[in-house]
């Protein structure tokens, strides 16, 4: 190839390497710009408010590379009818990449929860809110929402899940979540011994304001248990209603220890299932 032709190609290979370099860096420049402006905890609250969800917290700084922290957050229910809350000591906030490069409202969510962690993308989806996200090793005795409805439930969560929610129709909401626990134990009343479940392995499907318990395995100290059905939500937990199956098959330890609670049931445990309709917080067995 002549010498000539040889330099005149490096010349205009050179030059676009620098133009896609001067793109490069135009790019990573505007998305770096953007981050560190971006209104994080302001988006996330402009998301949440429609739903009746209000977020604080006591601080603000900096999260590198991209984002915000935020400590002695709460997020608390503005529903007079259904009343709880959520806190963590610590959140990461960062723009969703929809949020950098599209425009689009969006935050990813980092939280420490209750020993555990939280990973979230909350970001406006069909004139309501999309939310993905996964739990672990979530300490259940310490969540003031189970506290509230009158649980005494001690062990830990984890799960993966998502879910769309509608503001002026919370009965269009629709969503699908895994989840499984670690020492489940729970205390049905005071008085009684608690029943140790231990790991429970579950998947629910939630469509209009019905979540299917497609699945519900687990085994503990006390025995095993298998069910599915349907939680039918209210306003509240008060309104909301039970239609569920459960086989328990208790171990020997959990005959012993538990023989008081079987004798309340209005047959033995073992192949016949359970059957608990009615209100949530006081269904009636057969």
């Amino acid at each position: 190839m002549d010498e000539g032709l040889s330099a005149r190609l490096l010349i205009v290979v050179r030059e676009h390497l620098r133009a896609i370099g001067y793109a490069v860096f135009g790019v990573a420049v505007f998305i770096t710009s953007l981050a560190v402006t971006f209104p994080y905890a302001a988006t996330l609250s402009a998301l949440l408010k429609p739903l009746n969800l209000s977020l604080s917290s006591s601080g603000q700084g900096i999260s590198l590379p991209l984002g915000a922290s935020l400590s002695d957050v709460r997020l608390v229910s503005l529903q007079p009818a259904a009343p709880f809350e959520v806190e963590s000591p610590d959140v990461t906030l960062a723009p969703a990449l929809g949020a950098l490069l599209l425009g689009e409202p969006g935050v990813r969510v980092h939280a420490q929860l209750y020993g555990g962690a939280l990973r979230a993308t909350v970001y406006r989806r069909s004139g309501g809110v999309g939310v993905n996200f996964s739990l672990d090793d979530v300490g259940l005795a310490r969540m003031a929402a189970l506290r509230a409805m009158g649980a005494d439930v001690l062990g830990r969560l984890s799960g993966w899940g998502r879910a769309q929610l509608t503001a002026n129709d919370p009965m269009a909401a629709s969503g699908e979540i895994d989840f499984r626990t670690a020492d489940l134990t729970i205390r049905v009343a005071q008085g009684v011994e608690p029943i140790r479940l231990g790991n429970v392995e579950g998947t629910l499907t939630l469509d209009r304001g019905a979540l299917q318990i497609t699945k519900l395995d687990g085994h503990g100290p006390d025995g095993a248990i298998e069910g599915h059905g349907t939680l039918t939500l209210g306003p509240d937990a008060q309104q909301s209603s039970v239609d569920l199956r459960l086989v328990i098959e208790p171990s020997a330890e959990g005959r012993r220890r538990l023989g008081v609670l079987f004798g309340l049931l209005p047959h033995p445990p073992g192949a016949q299932p359970y059957v608990l309709t009615g209100p949530m917080l006081s269904p009636s067995i057969s």
